[in-house]
């Protein structure tokens, strides 16, 4: 039984290991394309594509690549869709520098085992004076960006991948600059130590390519890798981490291990709930001007709609300070109390131990116990089916053995 487990680990390692090398290959094929190297970081075009997008991430310092369960993985990840659970719609707005705005809505909902999601993000500045050659006022400039994806994220089980498509639009006065761009992810969870009581899978790594593809008039697009660790110490406390660079060349994957002074971030973010009502978040970017982000959140549910506030205050350096606060809303058919998750817990815990003592009937129905109590426990579908399918092959080979024992 042990060798099993090692060569089922070594295979899933393997495997992950492999599609990564995929992606990143993938990538650095696609930008064969000259145009500038990852220490132009801030000339590309399109720069607002890399505004944080959601205020419980921008409370964690944006190091959200690996994080779970959430509808900003649009931005951050796309393969983080597949762990979503209920349809949701997002609204957010941030207060930026010199009077900017940053807004966005996101959509998702379930298809065909996964989730779907639509996102609209638009960067604008309040109208400003156009003046002609001799100073005098003829009229206002119209500045915005903005970006609609259309994104899917998809558990297969050992992982989670993703990818998403974007629209990009820009408007400078009587300008008008369109482009198009394709982001792709993935996300493994594992199991790692805690000393208290942790989910099952409390560990994940995620990886994401984003922003590959057109020019934006003559200027590239913000390329950008993201690799990122999530780790839930508790249920109420998880710490996050990514590791981003902007890569145009390829060539420019060596400034990822040397060229720290450049466009090298590492982002760091921390989360304590309290019965999954309130948070408390903190985040801290280092070499991307050494910023700190802080922010709060509440969610409540009524009858079958659960509705969450988050809000962020981030520090901008020598900009001042931002802010910005997200409303979101998520359908969902049972209200599910922190007692029903801890019982659905205890029954799951439960059917893993009599699935590794080969009791197939007990494993099964103590998995149906923890779906009675919380169906929307992670995989929780998944592993009634496929303890439905053992106990079948089963009933099929018992009736083939009986067949041959009469032929005999």
């Amino acid at each position: 039984m042990i060798e099993k487990l090692k060569y089922l680990y070594t295979y899933i390692f393997l495997s992950f290991s492999r599609l990564i090398i995929f992606i990143t290959f993938f990538a650095i094929l696609e930008t064969g394309t000259p145009v500038y190297s990852a220490d132009s970081i801030g000339r590309s075009g399109a720069a607002f594509l890399e505004i944080g997008v959601g205020s419980r991430p921008i409370a964690m310092g944006e190091a959200f690549t690996a994080e779970t369960g959430d509808i900003n993985s649009i931005y951050y990840n796309p393969a983080g869709l597949g762990t979503l659970r209920y349809p949701e719609i997002s609204i957010l707005h941030q207060q930026l520098i010199l009077d900017s705005r940053f807004e966005n809505i996101s959509y998702s909902m379930p298809l065909y085992n996964g989730f779907l999601g639509l996102s609209n993000s638009i960067f604008w500045v309040p109208p400003f004076d156009k003046i002609d050659i001799n100073g005098n006022k003829t009229g206002d400039v119209i500045f915005f960006n903005g970006a609609f994806t259309a994104a899917y994220g998809y558990n297969l089980g050992l992982v989670n991948v993703g990818g998403s498509i974007k629209y990009i639009y820009q408007k400078i006065d009587t300008l008008f600059v369109s482009s198009g761009a394709i982001d792709v992810g993935v996300l493994k969870g594992l199991y790692m130590y805690s000393p208290f009581d942790a989910p099952i899978r409390n560990f994940f790594i995620g990886l994401s390519i984003q922003n590959m593809g057109t020019k934006a008039k003559d200027d590239p697009l913000p390329r950008l890798f993201r690799f990122g660790i999530s780790y839930k110490l508790t249920k109420w406390v998880g710490f996050n981490m990514d590791i981003t660079e902007n890569f145009i060349y390829a060539s420019d994957i060596y400034d990822f291990t040397s060229g720290f002074d450049e466009s090298f971030r590492v982002n760091t973010g921390i989360e304590f709930k309290y019965l999954d009502i309130l948070a408390l978040r903190m985040g801290y970017k280092f070499n991307d001007g050494n910023t700190f982000s802080i922010g709060l959140g509440f969610n409540y549910a009524i009858e079958n709609v659960s509705f969450q506030i988050d809000t962020a205050f981030r520090d901008s350096g020598i900009f001042g300070p931002s802010f910005s606060i997200n409303l979101s809303f998520k359908l969902i058919p049972m209200i599910v109390t922190v007692e029903q998750k801890k019982l659905a817990s205890d029954y799951y815990m439960k059917g893993i131990k009599y699935f590794i003592n080969n009791d197939i009937e007990g494993a099964l129905r103590e998995f149906k116990s923890c779906k009675k109590f919380n169906p929307y426990y992670p995989n929780i579908d998944r592993k009634i089916k496929e303890i439905e399918e053992i106990i079948e092959l089963k009933k099929a080979n018992q009736d083939l053995d009986e067949e041959l024992k009469k032929i005999q």
